[in-house]
């Protein structure tokens, strides 16, 4: 039998890659069980992802809040809410937060990876009341 997995972003792990990073990611659906990955990242206003690359996933990126840009290989791809790309595999990319406030997208990652246990070996980090406030829809526009 199939198990299923449900719950709401409050009960989900949140953590960053490492203790030096401000980029924090709510752990939706863990790539052991599922054979994907899905977070909610949280990028601080200035913070970005290094340039990366995957072997064989794709990564699916939908904008929730704030506005950033994304470079893919030579494209410079503008975000901002309501925005979404998918990156192939094999294509160097990164995000950017270049708004004002937090950047928080849905990021999905087709296989895992070991995406999901890299970000599970990081240091816990919390939620706070503007993260609560945007990811439940409270902030206009969201």
């Amino acid at each position: 039998m199939k198990e299923m997995t449900a719950g709401t972003f409050e009960t989900c792990a949140v953590h960053k890659i490492s203790a030096s990073d401000t980029n924090k990611f709510v752990l939706l659906c863990d790539g052991a069980q599922a054979g994907f990955v899905s977070v909610i990242e949280i990028f601080e206003p200035g913070g970005q992802t290094p340039p990366n690359i995957h072997k064989e996933a794709q990564e699916y990126f939908y904008v929730l809040y704030g506005e950033g840009v994304a470079i893919v290989d030579d494209a410079r791809i503008p975000l901002k809410q309501g925005s979404f790309m998918v990156v192939p595999p094999q294509s160097t990319h990164q995000v950017v937060n270049t708004g004002a406030s937090r950047l928080y997208t849905l990021t999905t990652m087709v296989p895992d990876e070991d995406f999901s246990d890299l970000i599970k070996a990081g240091p816990k980090a919390e939620l706070d009341e503007e993260d609560k406030r945007v990811l439940s829809g409270a902030i206009a526009g969201t």
